[in-house]
């Protein structure tokens, strides 16, 4: 145990210099030992890429090593791994029988992830019934991650059925909380305000609001000007809008950047799949041809 809460100490640099590396020897000492807090920590940095090279094979066998000892959090993230087809092939229901073996042990962020199962009908019926079960469970076993997908439940409800003028106004009602929230804490509202207006920006578009779109866009733009999620949203009200140089110099200039918010997502794979949702949804515009040419973007 001590030998584990070393390596602790050196992962998140307290009362020490941070150093992954001196943490991962730590582990190894300590899972030599049989400590199963030690395993799951070293799936961690494997899973991550902290202080050694990702490798989610790697990852997942310190996770089943720490998981044979009944560890509860390493049979979460093994769930996480097989739900996303990280180092394994995707597999919804081996993912759902390591979170429900966590859930089993009352991992409250399991519960969370049994219930987004439910909500995207992920190797089991879409249920929002039964999503809303799961995350109530984690919430109320004090999970904010949880709590703050259950509180969004209604806009994704929303959104999921097409009616996008419900969802605008349930996701405005959001976004004026986090600013009232941020701008206690801060001072004055800033990036937490402007990622949720970004939200709002999404909704505003498909509800074919377009200057609403713009109107908040430059807003957040204004309040968090390097925020790629943000610019994206940008550039479609502008296309919209039919401000089409402005737009088309905005598409072009993140070209191969990544996009904030997204795992391991580039620019161009963002706007491919913004346009696949609009086409989706009945949202056409000529110039989207175009800077899907410009992109090097495929349909």
């Amino acid at each position: 145990m001590a030998m584990s809460n070393l390596g602790v100490l050196y992962e998140h640099g307290q009362g020490v210099p941070q150093d992954y590396a001196k943490a991962r020897e730590w582990y190894e000492r300590a899972a030599a030992k049989d400590d199963a807090i030690a395993m799951k920590s070293l799936g961690v940095l494997y899973h991550i890429g902290n202080g050694v090279p990702q490798d989610y094979a790697k990852a997942r066998e310190w996770y089943e090593k720490a998981a044979d000892k009944d560890d509860a959090i390493a049979m979460e993230n093994l769930g996480v791994l097989y739900q996303n087809g990280l180092g394994v092939p995707q597999d919804y229901a081996k993912a759902r029988e390591w979170y429900e073996k966590a859930v089993a042990k009352d991992n409250a962020h399991a519960m969370g992830n049994l219930g987004t199962l439910y909500e995207n009908g992920q190797g089991v019926p879409q249920d929002y019934a039964k999503a809303r079960e799961w995350y109530e469970k984690g919430a109320a076993r004090g999970d904010a991650s949880v709590k703050k997908v259950l509180e969004e439940l209604p806009i994704r409800e929303a959104a999921t059925a097409r009616r996008y003028d419900e969802a605008l106004r349930l996701e405005e009602a959001l976004a004026a909380k986090l600013e009232a929230e941020e701008a206690k804490r801060e001072g004055r509202p800033g990036e937490q305000t402007a990622r949720a207006l970004s939200g709002v920006i999404g909704f505003a578009l498909f509800a074919k609001d377009f200057t609403k779109a713009l109107t908040v866009a430059e807003r957040a733009h204004a309040l968090f000007p390097d925020d790629t999620g943000i610019e994206s949203n940008r550039a479609h009200a502008l296309m919209f809008l039919g401000h089409d140089e402005e737009a088309k110099a905005l598409y072009l200039t993140h070209k191969k950047e990544p996009v904030s918010g997204e795992i391991n997502k580039l620019w161009e794979q963002v706007i491919a799949q913004d346009f696949a949702e609009f086409r989706k949804a009945g949202l056409m515009h000529p110039m989207m041809a175009d800077i899907e040419k410009e992109l090097g973007i495929s349909r």
